[in-house]
């Protein structure tokens, strides 16, 4: 089955894991980014579903 693949692009890594966990354990497949430069980066070479 194919999990929804989710970009999460945040600076604090508090907030980041947290929303990991969240989305997660709600059947989501999660990637992180710590910038937007990496978020964009990352959203470029493998787009997701969705990014927060």
């Amino acid at each position: 089955m194919h999990k929804t693949e989710i970009l999460v692009i945040e600076d604090e890594a508090q907030i980041r894991k947290l929303l990991q966990i969240n989305l997660e354990s709600n059947g989501y497949q999660v990637k992180q980014a710590p910038t937007g430069e990496e978020g964009i980066i990352t959203a470029a070479n493998h787009p997701p579903e969705l990014i927060i």
